[in-house]
């Protein structure tokens, strides 16, 4: 039996129950779904539908069925559709007619909408969490590397020297970018849809304000119709997901890369590596490269439901049951990307003399060119000319920092004996001393407003 056969002259066919079944998935809302009733039934209460003693029968009721489910005591039916479904028959079944009546002048439209923002709102704190997590260990980490210099990259190609702990800072900041994203989707989810009903509002003059409070929203939404179709936080959602999971990404590319025996800038520690099953010598950075991997995961999921909702009319449709299985996969996901990157950054070894040998003297070409730019020559002639003698050392096999000044002074008459200073990876880390810049005092304030950002 159906909570709404009243109208059909026979049961469903059993492959529709099947196709139409969400509680294999949704039952993970159970929590909200049952708050979210207890809420409803102390309105109704104040509305005059419940007694005191009925009041307390039902919110005893689904108090019990929670702490049931909970114990591995609830057993569901298969002609129970969703978890909404679900509870209310089993509360039917234990309390009776007082049950049936729950459900007056709600719908499941207003029922779902106000379940899932209350399941992603308390998600999304739970992924704040986990970045304020992550950059706290990118700060301690900066810390213990503050005086390693790496060579710097671009298009995989030595650019100019950085401080290790510069390179962990860019991924704290990026994360402190992505927190604000994090902290509008909670806004925009922090909106109360019960009462909306199915399209119209409730017919129930219940007090939605009070509702929201006892269920920790910010403020109830403005317009029933807006209340049940619109599914645009959970799109936020999976965006900002998609956002975390894409930058991620790109520093675990770099950790594969700089843990492969061609780099060897650092290892994985052997908690966070994989062996292979055919040769005995592997050490795979299987972490980082699942974390890579998941952001095609998490695209997907962002693409799967932006394609469902794009050519969905309102209000509800049942094509929005397809908001929750990319959802809370993505959440689930993304909290084990976090953590899991977390750790990985935090046990890694840096091998500091595999590095300092693979420092190439050509990352001073830039600082080259700025020596003859401060002794009047304009940037694009300096540029050509290191340039040249940059050519020079790659025909001579010669490296940049065994050069004399004789030798410079073939291609400058500006050169002058303060150029050999230039050559010392400190000094050339230390001349970027700009806010913003790779030098240590620029980094050390980097940090220290790192540590106020995650107070």
């Amino acid at each position: 039996m159906k909570m709404w056969d009243g109208r059909f002259s026979k049961q469903s066919d059993k492959l529709m129950e099947q196709f139409h079944n969400s509680l294999p998935f949704d039952k993970k809302m159970i929590e909200e779904d049952i708050d979210g009733s207890i809420a409803w039934a102390h309105a109704l209460s104040k509305a005059g539908v419940f007694s005191e003693k009925e009041l307390s029968l039902v919110v005893k009721g689904l108090e019990e069925i929670l702490d049931d489910y909970n114990n591995g005591k609830i057993s569901f039916l298969p002609g129970d559709e969703d978890i909404h479904m679900a509870v209310e028959r089993i509360l039917i079944e234990r309390i009776g007619e007082t049950g049936a009546r729950l459900h007056t002048g709600r719908s499941r439209n207003d029922q779902v909408a106000t379940d899932i923002r209350l399941y992603v709102k308390k998600s999304l704190g739970r992924i704040n969490f986990l970045v304020v997590n992550l950059q706290k260990v990118l700060v301690e980490r900066a810390k213990r590397d503050l005086d390693i210099i790496i060579p710097g990259f671009t298009h995989l190609q030595q650019a100019q020297p950085i401080l290790l702990a510069h390179y962990w800072l860019s991924l704290f900041f990026l994360l402190e970018r992505e927190k604000k994203r994090i902290n509008n989707a909670v806004t925009n989810t922090d909106i109360m849809p019960l009462g909306a009903g199915a399209i119209a509002g409730s017919g129930f003059n219940v007090d939605r304000t009070a509702i929201a409070r006892e269920l920790g929203f910010g403020s109830v939404s403005q317009n029933s119709i807006d209340a049940v179709g619109s599914r645009d936080f959970i799109l936020e959602t999976l965006s900002v997901i998609t956002s975390i999971g894409i930058h991620i990404s790109r520093y675990a590319e770099d950790l594969i890369i700089w843990s492969s025996r061609e780099f060897g800038f650092i290892e994985l520690d052997d908690a966070w590596s994989t062996g292979s099953s055919m040769m005995p010598q592997k050490k795979n950075p299987d972490s980082v490269e699942l974390i890579r991997g998941k952001s095609g995961r998490f695209l997907g999921n962002y693409t799967r439901f932006a394609t469902v909702l794009k050519g969905v009319g309102l209000t509800y449709y049942k094509d929005l049951q397809e908001d929750k299985e990319p959802v809370f996969d993505s959440i689930e996901q993304i909290c084990l990307v976090l953590d899991v990157f977390s750790r990985v950054i935090e046990t890694l070894a840096v091998k500091t003399e595999n590095i300092q040998k693979d420092l190439d003297p050509f990352l001073l070409a830039t600082d080259l060119a700025d020596y003859l730019v401060r002794k009047g020559m304009p940037f694009r002639m300096s540029h050509k000319v290191i340039g040249k003698i940059v050519a020079y050392c790659i025909e001579f096999s010669r490296q940049l920092d065994t050069m004399g000044l004789d030798e410079f002074r073939k291609f400058s008459d500006l050169f002058e004996n303060d150029v050999l200073e230039l050559f010392s990876w400190r000094g050339a880390v230390d001349r970027r001393n700009i806010e913003g810049g790779t030098s240590k005092e620029s980094v050390l304030n980097q940090i220290k407003l790192a540590h106020e950002l995650v107070k």
